[in-house]
């Protein structure tokens, strides 16, 4: 919560007006007490989580918060979601210019070759569509 907070850039008091519960209140949840499940939903949508996603870190199923637009929060970071096609078409380029780096003794087609052949293992196991 404080994380998130600090990102959104609110004092606690402006937190709590978001998220449209009392100040104490609010101040529990960034202290780690205990509150009403209906609470921590205000706060989901205060802060635009996911529903549920205080109970997952609370009950220890997750370690991370996400945001309704697939932002991933951790603790002290953020994990941005890549789109798949910009990874996608950005693996040919990555494998041509480390292959020319480690293995400069590669055609250019084996190269090429090679970047596909890491897109469809890619693939292959569902990282990439």
């Amino acid at each position: 919560m404080t994380q998130r907070r600090a990102q959104l850039g609110l004092s606690q008091e402006k937190a709590a007006k978001v998220c449209d519960v009392a100040y104490m209140t609010y101040r529990k949840v960034e202290e780690g007490q205990s509150v009403r499940s209906t609470t921590y939903a205000k706060i989901e949508i205060g802060f635009n989580f996911r529903a549920g996603s205080c109970k997952a870190i609370l009950d220890g199923s997750a370690d991370s918060v996400l945001l309704e637009d697939g932002t991933e929060l951790i603790e002290g970071g953020q994990i941005s979601r890549l789109d798949p096609e910009v990874l996608t078409d950005g693996i040919p380029d990555a494998v041509t210019r480390s292959a020319m780096l480690v293995a400069p003794e590669l055609t250019g087609r084996q190269i090429q070759e090679l970047g596909e052949q890491v897109v469809e293992e890619l693939r292959r196991r569902g990282i990439v569509p």
